[in-house]
């Protein structure tokens, strides 16, 4: 039996995609007030990074981000920044409260198997009410023995949790979608992964990952259990 660290958006459901949709019609208003289009997207980057200090990973932060990219490209172009301005902007980001929870492909069913025969869980990171009730929403919480939303994904909190636990590293993988929050730490802090990629996985957590024995990439989260069996008939 192995303990599975799971990760949650973009590795279970469908996650960066609707914050994609929402800088995408961000951009289309500004770009009808006058705003350079090209403009738009590296400054919702730069801001998104510039909240994470007084924000964490959470929907508010963003939202907080589309308000100071407005605020500098209006600013840029001759528009006049007002209350009425900055409010529409962070409308733009309101649906990332309540996101949809789209499933992605075979999740449920794969996880159906991986708990009856290994340890699962799901370690994210975030807004903590926020998480968990997308974990509620989507109906998956009864395969999670744990669940733990950290603030930051890192070496230490890969350590705290397998102490917490009291796993084997030897016998622990983190699987998830993220290399600079899901696999890079978790392998150096001496535990496998199984990384799964998703097109759509937030530039930010793009991260080159080294080549390492201790490190698998799977094409789909369905094909977890017959990788498991392979190294562990």
């Amino acid at each position: 039996m192995f303990t599975l660290l799971i990760d949650a958006d973009d590795t279970l459901w469908e996650s960066n995609i609707y914050y994609q949709r929402c800088s995408a019609n961000l951009e289309d208003w500004l770009a009808s007030l006058g705003v350079e289009r090209e403009d738009v997207a590296p400054a919702i980057a730069h801001y998104e990074q510039q909240v994470l200090s007084e924000y964490g990973y959470s929907p508010q932060g963003y939202i907080e981000a589309l308000a100071r990219t407005t605020s500098t490209l209006a600013q840029r172009s001759g528009i006049r920044v007002t209350d009425e301005l900055l409010a529409q902007a962070r409308s733009f980001g309101a649906p990332m409260l309540h996101p949809p929870i789209v499933l992605l492909p075979n999740v449920q069913e794969t996880l159906a198997q991986l708990a009856g025969q290994h340890r699962l869980i799901l370690v994210t990171k975030g807004d903590e009410v926020l998480q968990q009730r997308k974990l509620e929403r989507s109906g998956l919480s009864p395969y999670f023995q744990r669940v733990y939303v950290l603030q930051e994904k890192d070496v230490h909190s890969y350590q705290k949790i397998i102490q917490q636990e009291q796993a084997a590293p030897d016998a622990t993988y983190m699987i998830g979608n993220s290399p600079k929050s899901d696999i890079n730490p978790a392998v150096a802090a001496g535990l496998h992964a199984v990384f799964i990629p998703h097109d759509h996985t937030w530039t930010a957590e793009h991260e080159e990952i080294p080549t390492s024995p201790c490190v698998a990439t799977l094409r789909r989260f369905s094909d977890l259990p017959q990788y498991l069996e392979s190294i562990h008939p």
